[in-house]
Order: structure tokens, then C-alpha cells, then sequence
């Protein structure tokens, strides 16, 4: 089964999805991804340029700073050169991206049925031309892959019926993302006692103020925040004004390979995410990192978030730092809880988010969607 995936991979880590799913028996896959791209953060290169067991097929991205509105050269998505007996696209259906992919399978692969992965998981308000484009494509898609529940609920409302499941984009590598010794880390920042962590964009999204205002009412925790973004510099001035700024740590963002070395300097990892009109959490990858890693989880409410965790973390209400406070109090007087929580969180991981894992589940789906054949064609 020769197997077209489009995915906006660029960084390594990411690109070891694809060599899980080349691995897989029967598949031969050519995977489509960016040569480069751009968002409010930096500038990213490929860094993959001699893929292990897969085609790797670099395409230039116009513009690069636009998820929703996007599109590859050459025209054909390779498609032309793949002849696939499946394409899978990981992009949104109100993307031009998705309609491209759409227009060059009936030109050039028009057997194939396609496997669309959504992330989106809340109801927006659209202009009329978006909305009559994102249920064009879903009706049109053979198989949908939803990164979480809410996410399949937001395409049935948008008119999808056809066959689904709800399967994560990207899972990790546990060997990577495994249990180890962060008192390196620790010592070199100067942490002492508890320490409760996040890793991930400074927006406002993210609720990191809520960690730092929940902080400020327990005074034997340190607090280390690892990543970058516009409110980086509110949040530094927020620590001043509580009057915790000694025992906050601000680390710009790092590689993900340097990632777990800071997950294990936390005693918990805390993702106070909030709700927005326009966005809510749609998985929250950090979670199964610094669960995989055996470190305690922290979750607000929103989105996917409860999902992710299931019964291996703790759930607080999104914006509710009192509520923060006493989790984080429990945890930190609590060992045994956090020794079970970490273990459980590790299982939890190897059973559903490993990258064999999806890429085992992946396989199953193309079968499914290959023997349904196109839906309407």
C-alpha cells in the first residue's frame, strides 16, 4: 500500500512518526512536509534531509506563516510522482492546503481515498466562503481521524458522517522522554524545594498567570517555566508584583531534545490552559512528555485536556488558582501520590501515545478506509 502523507513535520522528533508508520508492514510511505516555515516564535528549517525507510518529499510552502491559508509547490502535492493507494493529510478542512490535496487527487490519484486529520475542536464563527469549504472537503474525506473527542463532535456538526476515530496527531519516543535525574538542572537554576513547571508558549491562552498567582500563595514552592512568546515579559513583571520573583525561573525555549532534562527537574508539570472564544486545548503534547518522563501532571479543564490525563494526572478548574493551590499543596505534601501519579503516567503513555503505537493504529485505519474504498467520488 503506497501511502501519500502531507504533515507540516519539520523538526526531528516529529519526523520519527513517519519512520514508525514506514515501519509498518505493507505500507511504503512518501511523506510531503515543508522545506521551512514561520510563526510568531522563529523560523524553521527541515531539519530532516535523509529520512530512514520512508520517501521524503520537500515541498516550499507560500506563504509560510499562515496555517489556514497556505499552499505547496509543485501543484501536484507529488501526487503525480506517488501514484498513492491512500493519501492522508494532517491539516485543518477549512485550509486552502485541503483543497489543493483535494483538486490534485481528482487530477491525479482519484482513486484514492483520503484520511484527514482535524484538530479542530471548537465551533468558530466563519465568513460563509470558509465554512462552505471546510463542509466541501468533509464530504469528500473517507476516513477522519479527530485528535480528540471534542474535535470528532466539531466535524459531525459541520455535516461529516463517514467512518472516524479519535487518534492523537504525535506521540513520542519513550526513550527519549523517559524517568531521570534533573537535580543538574536544579542546582545549575538555582531551584530548591518543590518545584511546579510548565513548558510551552507564553501566551495568554496558556494561563501561565494563573500558575504564578496560585505560586504566590504557596510559599515553599519554586516555580520554572521553560519557553517563549509575547507575554514573556508581562509574566516576569506579574512575578515581581507578587513578590516571587526569586523563586521563579524563566528559561527561553529549547530544542526538544533538551526538553526532558528540564521535565525532570519538576516535581510536577502544570498546563493551567484556558478557554477562549476562539481556542481551547486540543491536547496539550506536553502533558504525555512530562508524563513519560514519570513527572506528576497538573490540567485545567479545558478542552482536551481531561482526556489526555485520564486517571493518571489531576484536573483543576481553567482560571481557578485557589482550586491550583490546593492541587499543587496535595501534590506537595503528598510523595506516594506523586510516585503513583508518575508511574501511572508513564504506563498511560506506553499504552496510547508512543509513536508505534499510533503508527500501529494509523495502519489499521488505512486498511479500513482502502477497503471502504471512496465515499463520494
Amino acid at each position: 500500500m503506497r501511502v501519500l502523507f502531507i504533515a507540516r513535520y519539520l523538526q526531528r522528533e516529529h519526523h520519527r512518526k513517519v519512520e514508525a508508520l514506514a515501519a509498518q508492514p505493507g505500507l511504503e510511505v512518501w511523506h510531503v512536509a515543508p522545506s521551512c516555515w514561520r510563526d510568531e516564535l522563529r523560523r524553521y528549517e527541515q531539519e530532516v534531509r535523509r529520512p530512514a525507510g520512508y520517501t521524503l518529499c520537500l515541498a516550499r510552502p507560500f506563504p509560510t506563516y499562515d496555517i489556514h491559508r497556505y499552499l505547496y509547490w509543485p501543484p501536484d502535492v507529488y501526487t503525480a510522482r506517488a501514484r498513492p493507494d491512500i493519501i492522508h493529510l494532517e491539516d485543518e478542512p477549512d485550509s486552502l492546503i485541503a483543497c489543493q490535496v483535494m483538486l490534485a487527487r481528482r487530477l491525479w490519484a482519484p482513486q484514492a481515498p483520503l484520511v484527514l486529520f482535524t484538530w479542530q475542536n471548537i465551533r468558530r464563527r466563519r465568513r460563509w466562503y470558509v465554512e462552505r469549504l471546510a463542509r466541501w472537503v468533509l464530504s469528500r474525506v473517507d476516513f477522519l481521524i479527530a485528535g480528540s473527542s471534542e474535535a470528532l463532535d466539531a466535524a459531525r456538526a459541520r455535516g461529516y458522517d463517514g467512518p472516524a476515530a479519535v487518534l492523537p496527531q504525535m506521540g513520542l519516543d519513550p526513550t527519549v522522554f523517559s524517568p531521570g535525574d534533573g537535580s543538574a538542572v536544579r542546582q545549575a537554576l538555582g531551584l530548591a524545594g518543590f518545584v511546579a513547571g510548565y513548558v510551552g508558549r507564553l501566551v495568554p491562552q496558556k494561563g501561565v498567570d494563573v500558575l504564578l498567582h496560585a505560586a504566590a500563595r504557596l510559599p515553599d514552592i519554586s516555580v520554572l517555566i521553560v519557553g517563549g512568546g509575547p507575554m514573556r515579559q508581562a509574566l516576569q513583571e506579574l512575578a515581581v508584583e507578587l513578590g516571587i520573583a526569586g523563586r521563579v525561573r524563566f528559561v527561553p525555549a529549547v530544542p526538544v531534545a533538551d526538553v526532558p532534562a528540564y521535565l525532570r527537574a519538576m516535581d510536577v508539570l502544570v498546563l493551567p490552559s484556558r478557554t477562549t472564544p476562539n481556542w481551547k486545548e486540543q491536547f496539550g503534547h506536553v502533558l504525555i512528555e512530562a508524563m513519560a518522563c514519570q513527572v506528576p501532571v497538573v490540567g485545567s479543564d479545558s478542552g482536551a485536556i481531561p482526556e489526555v490525563i485520564g486517571p493518571a494526572g489531576l484536573i483543576f478548574p481553567e482560571g481557578d488558582a485557589v482550586a491550583l493551590v490546593q492541587t499543587l499543596e496535595q501534590l506537595r505534601t503528598g510523595p506516594a501520590l506523586r510516585e503513583q501519579l508518575g508511574k501511572a503516567g508513564r504506563a498511560r503513555v506506553l499504552e496510547r501515545y508512543t509513536h508505534a503505537q499510533i503508527a500501529r493504529q494509523t495502519a489499521e485505519i488505512y486498511r479500513q478506509a482502502l477497503a471502504g474504498g471512496r465515499r463520494n467520488a
